[in-house]
């Protein structure tokens, strides 16, 4: 396997396309980089500078004298003590070979002389998370080698043969996910383990369906020095010592789903004349890559490109912007995690409250509606990406993964901006909600347990070993940065900043009372809507609403903290 992986990743390097393609770029045998002009006919309406339209010249004139003033001596580049920034990583002088060594990484405690007999390792996965998680066949491509590799070493050390059971439970079958989970254990043959969407393993916690992972002998969840299990999910799941579920940072599609902002450089360049990438990195190192600053560099930059024939005129999804964002959907949150904020918080009786009424929350979604919704420079949705991937965005959010959709444009990476320094001293790095999550039925008993914690060390270890070494360090770091050396630290900002909300992960049982049809909705798919259409809805403003919902959705806070104190 070692051999034909290493064929692989030498043809990766050569070719720089084995995976996807990630930009425009020529590199010649110096190391010097080209760019190519993108001739796409999303972005033909500014490719051709040489040749402006004659209707349009006097337009474009005005706009340049607009654009001159944001430069660099408008952005102060002046580091900020407060912030802390973590750009390193312990893998950087390694080679591709030793980066395909698992004996380098750090690997679990788990003796080899665990011996199951060929046990059937029942796994529940949901068809979410599942394709990344386990690969039953390879196409050649270098990660999924790694997964299968990672599946079939762990087949070989306990001796154990992967069954899997896949099930669709994402956001529109939690309860139908939860329902089999305990059938399958009623019936008395529980799952050994389930693989599930990061909203549902709450629901299953609430249900009184899994097992506190803390017990076991064999997960190293309090090791502080186990690289694979992150402090921050720890802190924000465990509740009175418990933890029901948990999610590694090591596998393919948690680290594909770390959200970041991705900027086209030739855009920001064209946008801001006396800048480039490089000044990005020193504001991102100097911790003055801030929401201010952001939108300060994205003025005057739209355009309307989507015009002619039975095209509008008027603003539409066709058009050109400084930044692609969204107002809604789950995206809308992580604006907030970027700020530092949480919607809940541990408070000193060792449980959970609401922050909605802190100050600072207040501050920050005033700020966002007058900063974000109003202004016509920056789109509000585009969960495709597909703005960005046609050159129409300066700025996008999105996660890591769009860079595997094949971007043909001239790109970097920055971690999520910060909003004030004082709040949290270090950029955030939100996953998205798609993550995979991972939990033991509680049904599973005494030595059955153990065996099933047994496996899920194993896989986070290995997941460290194995995966994270090919997609982040090799893929991300020495392909897609392959030129870029202060890209690479981007990437490593980007995975050292991983920030979760206890709020938010028990969001899908924190529900309230809709006032009027007497239905009930989570709570926070109601502070989206006001968040995002800033009072103008059915919602009305987020005070208002707040202020008919808090009562309610405290006692549902209160009681799902003794309800899990009481498992």
């Amino acid at each position: 396997m070692l051999k034909k992986t290493l064929a692989l990743v030498l043809a990766l390097i050569m070719l720089m396309a084995t995976m996807v393609g990630c930009s425009t770029k020529e590199t010649d045998l110096d190391g010097d980089s080209k760019s190519t002009k993108n001739t796409t006919a999303a972005t033909s309406a500014y490719a051709d500078e040489k040749d402006p339209d004659p209707e349009t010249e006097s337009e474009s004139e005005s706009k340049s004298e607009l654009d001159a003033a944001v430069s660099k001596d408008t952005i102060d580049l002046t580091a900020n003590p407060d912030v802390v920034v973590d750009d390193t990583s312990p893998y950087e002088e390694l080679t591709i070979e030793q980066l395909l060594t698992p004996e380098l990484f750090q690997g679990s405690d788990i003796p080899d002389d665990r011996d199951y007999g060929g046990y059937e390792f029942k796994v529940l996965a949901d068809t979410v998370c599942s394709g990344h998680e386990f690969i039953a066949e390879s196409d050649g491509t270098l990660i999924k080698d790694a997964v299968i590799n990672r599946q079939e070493w762990i087949e070989e050390y306990v001796a154990i043969d992967f069954a899997l059971t896949e099930m669709y439970g994402g956001y529109n079958n939690m309860d139908g996910f939860a329902a089999e989970i305990e059938s399958a254990s009623g019936a008395g043959s529980p799952y050994d383990l389930v693989l599930a969407y990061s909203l549902i393993p709450p629901v299953i916690a609430a249900k009184g369906l899994s097992r506190d992972l803390a017990e076991s002998e064999n997960l190293n969840l309090y090791n502080t020095t186990k690289e694979y299990w992150g402090r921050e999910i720890k802190k924000e799941i465990m509740v009175g010592g418990r933890i029901f579920w948990m999610s590694d940072n090591s596998s393919w599609l948690n680290m594909r789903t770390m959200l970041c902002i991705f900027v086209n450089t030739e855009f920001f360049t064209r946008i801001n004349p006396t800048m480039d990438k490089f000044d990005l990195y020193e504001m991102v190192d100097n911790g003055v890559w801030n929401f201010e600053n952001m939108l300060l560099l994205a003025q005057n930059s739209y355009e309307n490109t989507n015009i002619g024939d039975e095209k509008t005129d008027g603003v539409d999804d066709g058009d050109t912007f400084g930044l692609q964002c969204a107002t809604h959907y789950v995206d809308l949150d992580n604006w907030l995690y970027a700020a530092g904020l949480r919607y809940t918080r541990l408070n000193n009786k060792g449980t959970y409250e609401w922050t909605l009424d802190d100050q600072t929350m207040i501050d920050f979604i005033d700020w966002w509606h007058k900063q974000i919704i109003e202004d016509d420079d920056l789109y509000k949705t585009d969960p495709n990406r597909m703005m960005f991937m046609e050159g129409r965005a300066m700025f996008a959010q999105s996660e890591l993964s769009m860079i595997e959709k094949g971007i043909e444009i001239d790109f970097t990476v920055l971690p999520m901006p910060l909003y004030d320094p004082n709040i949290k001293n270090g950029y955030s790095t939100p996953f998205s909600n798609s993550y995979s999550s991972w939990l033991i039925p509680k049904a599973t008993k005494a030595d059955s347990f153990e065996r099933s914690a047994t496996v899920l060390e194993l896989l986070a270890a290995e997941g460290n070993r194995r995966l994270a070494p090919v997609y982040f360090e090799i893929y991300l770091k020495r392909q897609v940065a392959f030129n870029d050396e202060d890209m690479r630290r981007m990437f490593n900002i980007i995975r050292n900043s991983i920030v979760f909300d206890m709020g938010y992960l028990y969001g899908s049982v924190l529900t309230y009372e809709k006032p009027g049809d007497g239905g009930y909705e989570e709570i926070f798919i109601a502070l989206r809507r006001v968040w995002g259409s800033n009072g103008t809805g059915a919602y009305g403003n987020m005070s208002t609403l707040w202020a008919g919902m808090k009562d309610g959705v405290t006692k549902k806070l209160n009681n799902l903290m003794v309800d899990i104190l009481d498992y």
